[in-house]
Formats: C-alpha cells, structure tokens, sequence
C-alpha cells in the first residue's frame, strides 16, 4: 500500500489516498498504475513520489512550505 500525491487546482500538494501498485508505466519514472482501496477493481495512472511514504503528511507540509517561497 502506498500514499499518492496529487496538485491541487490549488496548486497544493494534497494527498489523493493509499493505493496497491499494479504496474509500472515503463517509459515514465515514478508512474504506476494504481487500485485505491477505496476504488477496488479500477485502476488509473499516478506519480507515486518514494520520498514522501515514511511521513506523508510531513511531506506534504514541507513541499507546500518550499513551494511558497
């Protein structure tokens, strides 16, 4: 299981929701496609950032924090 990241219209990063990894999109780094566990059944291609998965809302905090400078 793994947290996805998502840009808001906002531009904010915000957490999508935890998802299983399905398969690499191979010509892409960093991109899957997904199952949310509250979507079973349907996949959809995500960015899934390895950096951010021990703490995902520190993470979230720190990206938006760098991002307002």
């Amino acid at each position: 299981m793994v947290t996805v990241f998502q840009i808001s219209p906002a531009n904010k990063l915000v957490i999508e929701g935890k998802a299983t990894i399905r398969k690499r999109v191979a010509e892409v780094d960093e991109h899957y496609r997904v199952e949310f566990a509250n979507k079973p059944g349907v996949t959809c291609q995500r960015f899934v950032d390895s950096w951010g998965q021990d703490d995902p809302e520190k993470y979230v905090q720190d990206f938006n924090r760098r991002a307002a400078r």
